[in-house]
């Protein structure tokens, strides 16, 4: 997003953790030395991208969170959003979006107003300065994307998607399926 592009040099901590699985790995029973490495790099890539986006919409007084929050104003119904709907998307705390709201509001790139129906229902708009910032910042963070991701041809993109989406679902089954064990654990020990 920045006009340099960002450079980031070999990530040291790769090497030092995948000796770590590798020899370590099977003495705490990993049952899959494999698994423990994609897991490993799943997070040395989220991480370094986490890094790189966050540095980039600092550059704009932004962060993920508040990009994100303008993005889904933007796009979203003229009537703005709930908060609580915003919170769910992001996945964030009820604490945590207003102090989000509460920063993008002193900036002037949204405004707050409370339902004339549901006086417990407060709304969140986008202001024609968010707007103006976003048509500058959208193409320059997509084309950070493009840049980073230039490595990888379209097939290897398309796989990479389908694998990501996959492992997601796979831990989503395997919360749902933590979560049944928990609630059967407590009501097996009512008994």
């Amino acid at each position: 997003m920045s006009q340099n592009p960002t450079v980031v040099h070999s990530d040291r901590r790769e090497a030092f953790y995948d000796s770590l699985v590798k020899e370590f790995g099977p003495k705490y029973g990993s049952p899959e030395p494999l698994a423990l490495q994609v897991g490993l790099e799943l997070i040395l890539t989220c991480d370094m991208m986490h890094q790189i986006v966050t540095r980039d919409f600092a550059n704009y007084g932004l962060s993920k969170s508040t990009y994100n929050i303008l993005m889904l104003l933007h796009h979203g119904p003229d009537c703005g959003m709930q908060l609580h709907q915003l919170g769910d998307l992001l996945l964030v705390s009820r604490a945590n979006i207003t102090g989000l709201m509460d920063h993008l509001e002193q900036k002037g790139l949204v405004t707050r107003t409370v339902d004339v129906v549901d006086r417990r229902a407060r709304y969140a708009r986008i202001t024609p300065l968010a707007c103006s910032l976003l048509e500058r910042i959208a193409p320059a963070h997509n084309e950070n994307v493009d840049r980073l991701l230039q490595e990888l041809t379209g097939a290897e993109k398309e796989l990479l998607l389908t694998l990501l989406r996959k492992t997601r679902e796979s831990m989503a089954r395997r919360c749902e399926n933590d979560a049944s064990r928990s609630s059967l654990k407590v009501e097996t020990d009512k008994d």
